[in-house]
């Protein structure tokens, strides 16, 4: 199961969303896309069920939608920003 990095903060806020790592102390914004895939993460959802409910409010092919949802958590699992297992 993927999930937010312990040592990452960030307030909840609607729209864009600033990412802060206690880490190096830098912080990462996320586009309006990027955050409804965070708060589902942090909602303890998948990426099969967050790509679903993303193709499903945005009216957008499911497989478009799952390879986007993959692509923002392999580069956050790249960055350290998310966790698996």
């Amino acid at each position: 199961m993927i999930a937010i990095a312990p040592q990452l903060s960030w307030p909840p806020v609607a729209g864009e969303l600033a990412v802060y790592d206690s880490r190096d102390g830098r912080y990462h914004v996320l586009n309006l896309s990027a955050a409804e895939i965070w708060r589902r993460i942090a909602a303890g959802k998948g990426a099969a069920e967050i790509a679903a409910e993303l193709a499903e409010t945005n009216r957008a092919p499911l497989d478009k939608v799952r390879r986007d949802v993959d692509a923002f958590i392999a580069g956050a699992l790249d960055m350290g920003l998310l966790v698996d297992g």
